[in-house]
């Protein structure tokens, strides 16, 4: 089976393995897998700040993973924030799965964790989530490896971890 997965970025190459293995034990997809990572435009802004357009950008690079590696399945992922309104709002960066075959398209999310203060109001202000992190913990290309999940779990949960909750949800409809 070929799976076709929009993107080139090391953390979510490594959240598909983690999924594909966490999957394995179950049987599915029951035959050797080849992930064919493409490059692909997700059609929204880079810093999606609203869960519909999350989705929106998880979905289109799926289908124009599949479209441009002719794979079986295709998946594609896509981080952003949600701001809850409330006194103050709070802002999540959560990220987003979708899986395409061609015929059946299925949406999933992983966990969702709180941006402090500084960090939202970069990324609400029109910073990138990944120029923001790396000012904010020193560091230098956090987004291609833990992630802003890594910094603020203190590595308990990384960006690959959070893209493979969100992976293992949006393929439930081809292995359960």
């Amino acid at each position: 089976m070929r799976i076709a997965v929009g993107t080139l970025r090391r953390a979510k190459l490594e959240a598909v393995r983690r999924a594909l293995a966490a999957l394995e034990p179950r049987g599915w997809p029951g035959e050797a897998v080849e992930v064919v990572p493409v490059a692909v435009p997700s059609g929204v802004s880079d810093m999606p700040l609203d869960e519909a357009e999350g989705v929106a950008g998880a979905r289109n690079r799926a289908r124009a993973a599949l479209e441009a590696a002719g794979a079986d399945l295709a998946l594609g992922l896509e981080g952003g924030v949600v701001r809850v309104d409330g006194d103050p709002p709070v802002v999540l960066l959560r990220n987003w799965a979708a899986a395409w075959d061609g015929f059946r398209l299925a949406v999933g999310s992983g966990p969702g964790i709180e941006l402090p203060r500084e960090l939202a109001e970069a990324v609400l202000g029109g910073e990138e989530l990944g120029d923001a992190i790396d000012r904010w913990a020193g560091g230098r290309d956090i987004r291609s490896g833990r992630g802003t999940f890594g910094v603020l779990t203190d590595d308990l949960v990384d960006r690959a971890d959070a893209f493979a909750a969100a992976i293992l949800t949006a393929l439930a409809p081809w292995y359960r």
